[in-house]
């Protein structure tokens, strides 16, 4: 694909500028954020005809419910529209499609620039299956360019419903799933080879073609905060990296577009939330048994919790591993109490560990042993990094 050209250039000045973003700006945000979405399945799988949505197949319902979390201060309101990009329009509709969140700032189903002046978070959802073949500024097959239409949107927003603290961004949904095996539109069939392929072309060119959309956005209107909100990375990275991988894919997935199932829409909703505030979702949040979230995360959820906002933090590496389900470190006890053992098939190797603030607190070289007596309790993150490849895992120390 064309984006793939501009990956080595654009990499690291935007994981620079993206950390800068997210250090500087996110901190500043309020208890209370207003948003509207330019939205599709990836946001919002819609329960209507055949499909087997719920309520928790909706990323502003989590939201919602995290906002509604004992002594949480934090507020989420949504409007919202539904479709493709070329069926984005202005002035904004206030559809709602989220039976948990409330839009009290536009007059509900008109078509209307009254009250959204008050919107501090506009957000744009791209497709996944259509526009990541071509440059961003390209024609894609649905008739018009990326760059181009959302240029225009938020022009239309910055004129008619001005806003100087309004963050413009993208939300990256996870990339589609079908060309990559499985048959019958059936994601019980899809093999650990597919399914590594998937993560590698989501890590991969996918996002190089989201990081490469907001670059162009941000080149193209440099006085407004356009930022890149990393749901796919942190959610493909959770799948590869975390207890999650042992959850069966037709749990995860209703068919291979992919629509998302609860757990995995609660996954996109953890890092949205972080996106969004800033902070993490709250650590005493519960889970109802009517949401339907794998026993797998809501077990370990402080543990995919700090996972992903290690993500967003950028002290993850993004480099899938080379094989999905093998070549895997595992680390044991775990949780710890004093030290852990390394069982790996790397013989050289640099092993890093990260807290949950993404700060590293230990390093060493070549040892199977880690000593873990001068650690607080809480989650880390462990990398190995070897001469050709980099494993991954999560420690839990007690």
């Amino acid at each position: 694909m064309k984006a793939t050209k501009h990956t080595v250039t654009i990499r690291l000045c935007v994981f620079a500028l993206t950390s800068l973003i997210f250090n500087g700006l996110s901190a500043q945000t309020g208890d209370t954020v207003d948003m509207y979405y330019y939205k599709n399945s990836l946001y919002n799988h819609l329960e209507t005809g055949n499909s087997e949505a719920t309520a928790s197949t909706n990323v502003g319902n989590w939201i919602a419910r995290f906002t509604e979390t004992t002594n949480n201060p934090k507020v989420a309101t949504l409007g919202s529209v539904f479709g493709f990009f070329p069926q984005w329009s202005v002035p904004p509709k206030a559809h709602n499609f989220h039976s948990e969140i409330s839009t009290p700032h536009m007059q509900k189903w008109t078509a209307s620039w009254d009250g959204v002046k008050e919107i501090d978070l506009l957000g744009f959802v791209p497709d996944n299956f259509d526009g990541q073949a071509f440059d961003p500024s390209d024609t894609t097959n649905m008739g018009q360019a990326y760059v181009t239409k959302l240029l225009y949107l938020i022009d239309e927003w910055a004129t008619n419903a001005p806003n100087a603290s309004r963050r413009y961004v993208v939300y990256a949904g996870w990339p589609a799933l079908n060309r990559y095996g499985g048959t019958n539109d059936d994601p019980s069939t899809l093999t650990a080879t597919a399914i590594a392929n998937w993560h590698t072309y989501g890590l991969g060119d996918y996002q190089d073609w989201m990081e490469l959309l907001v670059t162009q956005l941000q080149a193209a209107r440099p006085n407004l905060d356009i930022r890149l909100h990393n749901i796919s990375k942190a959610v493909l990275m959770c799948h590869q990296n975390t207890a999650v991988k042992n959850i069966r894919p037709e749990l995860l997935f209703e068919d291979l577009a992919p629509h998302g199932r609860s757990t995995w829409y609660f996954m996109a909703a953890v890092a949205e939330y972080i996106e969004v505030f800033g902070e993490k979702p709250p650590t005493n949040f519960e889970f109802k048994a009517e949401w339907g979230v794998d026993s797998t995360v809501t077990s370990n959820y402080q543990t995919i919790v700090d996972y992903i906002w290690m993500v967003t933090k950028g002290s993850v590496s993004i480099e899938p591993l080379n094989v999905y389900g093998q070549d895997q470190l595992l680390l044991y006890p775990n949780p710890a109490v004093s030290t852990v053992q390394i069982q790996t098939n790397l013989v050289e190797f640099n092993l890093a560990i990260f807290d949950a603030m993404g700060r590293s607190v230990v390093n060493q070289k070549d040892k199977k042993t880690i000593d873990t007596r001068d650690l607080t309790t809480g989650t880390y993150y462990v990398e190995l990094i070897g001469k050709t490849k980099r494993q991954h895992a999560v420690l839990l120390v007690e």
